[in-house]
């Protein structure tokens, strides 16, 4: 006989007197042994038991991702709130179509950065938006095609897409949740932030023709840092051809210029084309048109080879007239041009030879690296 038939003959054997007994008869009964005689109880449990973990998991990133989204959507309608605010302002003081990046007024100058900065900000957090909104979208498209229910998107298989509601919760009826419609919603969500980012873009591209990078404005702190401890050599302002050391005093006015709060910047989409023609005994023996590079605040340089001889150099309707010795090899120079909106254009141009032969010469961060100076020191 069995330990299962031995425990059946003794319990039914015993006689029934109260109900007390029989509680006592059923709690004295030994438990079978499951681990022993059903190990697929086990296996089942333990799958059971996982697979509840993992949802619990996946349910948890989920909320995260919401949280995060909804904190991210906060920020965002905070920062355009912001930007509302200064784009007003701007508008109150400033009086004329001149772009706000390069007003005379320091204070309309000041709020335009402000208002680059907040579109920067506002461009993070966009971007972090839609990402989060983009793998909301896969996340239900996965769902929708794992369930045979929801693979069609007719109306009547759009309607059976719900959460099944809680048989054993009496009260108000669970808000059903429609897989298809909220992926339907959040891809408009992500068509709608997609064109407020190409908004901010376009915007932020027309400030970057005017305001320097912040990379720029470094450099031009380094070469003000510099030009501190340097001696001006003066020089007459009509005078085009300079020697090495005033060659370094225009490049340490125009360090000063670009460090100076008070002159607004220029735009930086902007090269003035030079023409450059040099004769030798009245024979063209060099020609080249170029175009200057812009360093902000209506400053622009370039180095170019001239050839000994007389060179005739000229910007838009300006010319100037140089010479060179005609014994002299041809050599690298470097022009600089001021040309500010209300007054007379200055051109200066200097050996690039002269200019490192000089002690300390200003040779400033902002220069373009393509122009490739260095001193003695490297």
């Amino acid at each position: 006989m069995d330990s299962s038939a031995r425990d059946l003959v003794l319990f039914s054997s015993r006689p029934l007197g109260t109900i007390a007994d029989t509680s006592a008869a059923i709690y004295m009964r030994p438990a079978p042994n499951i681990l022993p005689t059903a190990p697929g109880r086990y296996a089942q449990f333990l799958t059971c038991a996982l697979i509840l973990l993992f949802s619990v998991q996946a349910g948890g990133q989920s909320a995260d991702k919401t949280r995060m989204l909804q904190q991210l959507t906060e920020e965002r309608l905070m920062l355009m709130a912001e930007l509302d605010q200064f784009q007003n302002t701007l508008r109150i003081l400033q009086s004329d179509d001149t772009p706000p990046e390069e007003s005379t007024n320091p204070a309309i100058r000041s709020l335009a950065v402000q208002v680059v900065k907040l579109k920067e900000q506002l461009i993070a957090v966009t971007e972090q938006e839609v990402t989060l909104l983009q793998q909301q979208i896969i996340a239900a498209k996965v769902k929708l095609d794992t369930n045979p229910v929801q693979k069609t998107d007719t109306p009547v298989a759009l309607a059976k897409i719900e959460t099944k509601p809680d048989d054993s919760i009496e009260g108000k009826p669970l808000r059903t949740y429609n897989v298809a419609y909220a992926r339907e919603r959040e891809a408009k969500n992500v068509e709608r932030l997609h064109a407020l980012l190409e908004n901010y873009y376009t915007e932020l591209q027309e400030s970057a023709r005017i305001l320097p990078t912040a990379g720029e404005l470094a450099n031009r702190e380094i070469a003000r840092r510099a030009a501190e401890s340097l001696t001006k050599i003066p020089f007459n302002i009509d005078k085009i051809r300079l020697n090495g050391a005033e060659g370094s005093t225009s490049l340490l006015l125009i360090t000063q210029r670009l460090t100076d709060s008070r002159i607004p910047e220029s735009r930086r989409d902007i090269a003035p084309i030079i023409t450059i023609k040099t004769r030798l005994f009245d024979t063209l023996v060099g020609s080249e048109n170029r175009s200057l590079k812009p360093v902000g605040k209506n400053h622009y340089i370039a180095k170019i080879r001239l050839q000994p001889g007389d060179t005739s150099i000229g910007i838009q309707s300006n010319h100037w007239q140089i010479r060179l010795p005609s014994h002299a090899n041809a050599q690298d120079f470097l022009i600089t041009l001021y040309s500010p909106l209300n007054a007379p254009p200055e051109l200066h141009i200097f050996a690039v030879d002269e200019l490192l032969a000089q002690d300390a010469p200003h040779i400033p961060a902002w220069l373009p690296a393509d122009l490739d100076l260095k001193t003695k020191k490297g």
